[in-house]
């Protein structure tokens, strides 16, 4: 193991405990930190306090959502970079993005919500999942060829044909790229950027795609 990597494990698991320290109710994952989630840390722009307090924000976002209206609980995906939160996903109407939203901005430590939630279609006009995790993996595969897997970190969902780009990435011109490669994607409608990049203190080089 190298001391780069030790040296990052030791301050992730300081965010660990500091996240508890800061009001967020502990967990299992203090004690014991599962491959995949030191992984994620690592490939995140964020500082490991930030990835930590992200990853219980949205467990308490998902929560929300699913008490408010749990039947949404397939079709709308909760995300949460660098303290905003972010809904994704088809609703009835209306009424029930409302109570979507106002849910979302009752969960503590959220600095701001942003939603992709239109109505879903019915009938002949209904949408084709097989269709949108088709597109969504051409976007998933542009993005990486455009602007290098090792060099993002970007969460992709496609609803009814039109791509939504999420999380935390290392510079604008990783954004950037990430919209231009989304957006020449054969079959994508159009294109919804919710990328965002930390500030100065928090950034570091990020490495490999959000899942």
């Amino acid at each position: 193991m190298s001391a780069a990597l030790r040296k990052f494990i030791f301050l992730f698991s300081i965010a660990m405990m500091g996240a508890g320290a800061t009001g967020l109710a502990p967990t299992v994952a203090q004690a014991f930190t599962p491959y995949r989630l030191l992984l994620q840390a690592a490939r995140s722009p964020e500082q490991p306090l930030v990835f930590v307090q992200d990853k219980r924000l949205k467990t308490n976002l998902r929560k929300a959502l699913l008490l408010a209206e749990p039947e949404t609980a397939l079709s709308v995906k909760p995300y949460v970079a660098g303290g905003h939160g972010y809904l994704v996903g088809w609703v009835t109407d209306d009424a029930q993005r409302s109570a979507l939203e106002a849910a979302a901005r009752g969960v503590p430590g959220l600095l701001s919500i942003a939603v992709y939630l239109p109505p879903k279609p019915t009938g002949e006009d209904a949408p084709s999942a097989t269709a949108d995790l088709t597109l969504k993996a051409k976007v998933v595969a542009a993005i990486g060829i455009a602007s290098g897997a090792e060099r993002t970190n970007i969460a992709v969902e496609v609803v009814g044909g039109h791509a939504v780009l999420l999380g935390a990435v290392h510079s604008a011109a990783d954004i950037q790229a990430a919209v231009k490669a989304a957006t020449e994607t054969s079959g994508i409608s159009g294109v919804t950027n919710f990328l965002h990049v930390p500030l100065a203190a928090d950034a570091r080089p990020s490495r490999g795609l959000l899942r």
